[in-house]
């Protein structure tokens, strides 16, 4: 199994994805495993919607959403106007509001710095907000949600995209540059610090 995109469901269980085999996994509070759905897939990230839906960043087929009451699969963003197709999303989170944010990673890097991060209304509109990042991985938005973080794998750092009075982002930069191979999940804590899974290191850094 290759374990990623942990998060935790209203009754306290920790659904996960298994890239490798195409599976979508509960945890129950006590430890028991259960296979949700097994699919041809590689899901690499996932965000439960406030009525329960789990919607699931698959770097094969696109946005997808789990529904739990029927243990069904089906697509939400296969392709972008215009049929523009995605690279392969990595990880993906919702605002308050709704919106949802999700990398668009593929198999980008600093030799083609081409991965994007879009922003999917509840109307379903798809805004593309940075197409120049070389791996975007996690990403996180800070509690005032002006702010978006996203871990750029190959680049081994964490950029910050704050947003303007249109909404847009605004004189993007680095928060963070790590050392060894780059940083991947990222979360804010209830005191806002940004907490970033770095694989390369074997550690979480606050």
């Amino acid at each position: 199994a290759f374990l990623e995109g942990p998060a935790f469901d209203r009754a306290g269980n920790l659904l996960l994805v298994d890239i490798a085999h195409g599976r979508l996994f509960s945890v129950t509070p006590d430890g028991v495993w259960t296979v949700l759905i097994e699919y041809d897939g590689h899901p690499n990230g996932l965000a439960i919607h406030k009525d329960g839906r789990v919607f699931v960043a698959d770097a094969k087929n696109g946005g997808l959403i789990f529904d739990p009451a029927t243990r069904t699969m089906t697509p939400f963003v296969t392709e972008l106007p215009g049929g523009v197709k995605l690279k392969g999303p990595n990880d993906l989170m919702f605002a308050e509001n709704g919106d949802l944010y999700f990398t668009d990673q593929g198999l980008t890097g600093l030799h083609d710095p081409t991965g994007r991060v879009f922003r999917v209304r509840p109307d379903g509109r798809v805004d593309c907000l940075l197409d120049n990042i070389p791996s975007p991985n996690g990403l996180v938005m800070n509690h005032a949600e002006t702010i978006l973080y996203v871990a750029v794998t190959r680049a081994n750092a964490v950029w910050v995209m704050p947003f303007d009075e249109d909404d847009k982002v605004s004189k993007a930069g680095i928060f963070v540059q790590l050392p060894s191979a780059g940083p991947d999940g990222l979360a804010m804590d209830e005191k806002g610090n940004l907490a970033v899974a770095h694989p390369g290191t074997g550690l979480v850094w606050l």
